[in-house]
């Protein structure tokens, strides 16, 4: 078997900065949160703090919930109780769903959480990067390819998951199932069919997309980038 190219760059880490400041309401007794909460990697407007596709809880010490808001419905700012330390947990709503999703190719998932608190007349100010908490597999086929080919088939296992994809279309896996195989085969004009024997791409990271590219030959690399994803 011909080894392939890994390229794994550094996966950006979570990011968290919560300070205060003295409310402009002074004597008040009242303690904000001030939020800026996004998708690692997801283009953002420049007038919005808050992700459109993340949902936010705050939580007690004990786990109970003190408020919830729905992905879409999360207030720049959020009342507290002075000098209550909350987990806030940041996360898209398809934590139990994401491998299913797009017909079980799946989906991108973010999950991220940190302590937030304020005391009375204070505004606490969190800025969080929710980082994606899988990872995606695409293809990569060359020029003319489809000129000189009829047709191909590209197969993703990882786990118990096994699908098939066409270039440029993305499949999401967790990182927890060791990584994931492939194999490919195609047929030209003349009806003959070329395909490779079972390849394996391990050590795979959270947050990253591994785009399987193909020549004219039954060589094949892996290359690996940050996964970029549609707001």
């Amino acid at each position: 078997m011909k080894k392939f190219l890994l390229l794994l760059p550094v996966v950006l880490c979570l990011f968290c900065a919560c300070s205060q400041d003295v409310d402009d309401t002074t004597g008040s007794g009242r303690a904000t949160l001030a939020l800026d909460v996004v998708r690692d990697n997801v283009p953002q407007m420049a007038s919005r703090t808050v992700d459109a596709g993340l949902a936010v809880k705050m939580l007690y010490s004990d786990g109970t919930v003190y408020k919830a808001f729905t992905a879409g419905n999360v207030p720049s700012k959020i009342d507290l109780e002075p000098g209550v330390t909350y987990t806030l947990v940041a996360y898209s709503d398809n934590q139990d769903n994401w491998a299913t999703a797009n017909n079980g190719r799946g989906e991108a998932c973010y999950y991220a959480e940190t302590e937030v608190c304020a005391g009375e007349d204070e505004t606490a100010y969190c800025t969080l990067q929710v980082p994606m908490t899988n990872y995606a597999a695409t293809l990569t086929l060359p020029e003319l390819f489809n000129t000189l080919f009829t047709s191909y088939t590209f197969t993703l296992t990882s786990a118990s998951r096994t699908l098939q994809l066409n270039e440029g279309e993305k499949a999401y896996f967790s990182t927890e199932d060791g990584g994931f195989t492939y194999t490919f085969q195609a047929t030209n004009l003349d009806g003959e069919t070329f395909s490779h024997e079972v390849r394996r791409v391990t050590d795979v990271l959270h947050g990253m997309l591994y785009n399987v590219r193909y020549g004219f030959s039954s060589d094949s690399s892996v290359s690996a980038t940050q996964n970029m994803e549609e707001p």
